[in-house]
């Protein structure tokens, strides 16, 4: 099984008595996700701060390859209670955009972000199941509204991320990872048997025809 090596950023002590119930959430995840796909060795970086997400008291990043960072922020309440295994899904969503990264990557246009956002929030049900995330659920009429654009900046590398993915602007919050998601879950229902995990290194190419069916 591939390492993973943790580093906490706790010299001033903010993660007092979260440390060893962040540490078995990450490295038990970390084991699921790796007999689903493979994984290289990856550093992972847990540090605290305010720039998370408020429902979930957390954040998940993959900049590159091999490397994850974890922002919490133990003052939030979501963070401890951890409703429906929030800090795992997360941290699966990371890490398989942590395998995508070392095949084709993130990549730098539009089709290619939805595409792995969309991979990586199927990854998630394939290894928790339960009901997709807050911003994987905006309701199909709306989806198909942005469709047509989508399909139209599919190759553009100069996409305005943090509108379609964050809202800023005239598109709606988290759209870009609703028709992510729908995307790909469109694509797995016409290929049998294929899976999120056995997708981390496809080319966003494959599914930009399925587009065209939502």
């Amino acid at each position: 099984m591939a390492s993973m090596n943790l580093h906490f950023l706790d010299a001033r002590g903010a993660l007092t008595g979260l440390d060893g119930w962040l540490r078995r959430c990450l490295t038990d995840t970390h084991e699921k996700a790796a007999g689903l796909m493979p994984l290289q060795p990856l550093d992972v970086v847990v540090q605290t701060g305010k720039r998370i997400i408020p429902e979930k008291g957390h954040l998940g990043y993959a900049p590159k390859s091999g490397v994850v960072f974890i922002t919490v922020d133990p003052d939030n309440p979501a963070l401890k209670a951890n409703a429906d295994a929030s800090l795992e899904r997360m941290f699966a969503h990371e890490l398989h955009h942590a395998a995508r990264w070392d095949g084709p990557g993130y990549g730098s246009s539009l089709g290619e972000a939805l595409v792995s956002e969309g991979l990586a929030g199927h990854f998630v049900l394939e290894l928790f199941g339960g009901p997709p995330e807050p911003w994987e659920q905006l309701p199909e009429s709306e989806i198909r509204t942005h469709a047509a654009l989508a399909a139209q900046e599919w190759e553009r590398a100069d996409y305005n991320h943090e509108a379609w993915f964050f809202g800023r602007g005239d598109l709606p919050r988290w759209l870009g990872y609703s028709l992510g998601f729908r995307l790909v879950e469109r694509f797995l229902s016409e290929q049998s048997g294929s899976r999120a995990s056995k997708l981390a290194v496809a080319q966003a190419q494959d599914f930009r025809s399925t587009l065209r069916s939502i």
